[in-house]
């Protein structure tokens, strides 16, 4: 083998290594990563969104994930986003849960937040908040690698 065809392999083996080294690390989804603690939210606010949001007959307020992704101000503007709803019924549900996760905030301490949501609805169809809760996950100190109702330092 030449010294040209020896450079080259060893060229193309470096880079191939080099690019397998760059790739980030595999994305934890925000919802697999565990809550140990939260905070109770008070719901008057939220509520007052969700009903403002009926009066002016937006759409997003027949539906428990649009309120609560509305009335908690959840923003894409975390590097991963997650939600999931489950209501207590099949197609008619008058409560439902709903749980969203963001991971990777461009903030030095706060890496991600928590929330899970209990909503039911009213006899106009929307919804309302029953219960609120949230957690932070931090990027340095504690919360590292968990949801914690403790506010990141």
């Amino acid at each position: 083998m030449s010294f040209e065809t020896r450079a080259l392999v060893t060229t193309l083996c470096f880079l191939a290594l080099a690019s397998g080294c760059a790739q980030p690390p595999a994305a934890r989804r925000p919802l697999d990563v565990a809550v140990d603690s939260w905070q109770s939210m008070e719901v008057e606010e939220l509520n007052q969104v969700a009903s403002d949001a009926a009066e002016q007959g937006l759409a997003w307020s027949e539906s428990a994930i649009g309120v609560a992704l509305a009335a908690l101000d959840y923003g894409l503007d975390a590097r991963y986003v997650e939600f999931y709803s489950e209501g207590n019924r099949g197609e008619v549900s008058d409560t439902v849960v709903v749980v969203l996760g963001r991971d990777g905030f461009n903030d030095d301490s706060v890496r991600g937040d928590w929330h899970r949501a209990v909503l039911y609805r009213i006899p106009d169809g929307t919804w309302r908040f029953h219960q609120a809760d949230r957690a932070f996950r931090c990027y340095r100190v504690r919360s590292l690698e968990s949801y914690s109702g403790d506010l990141c330092p």
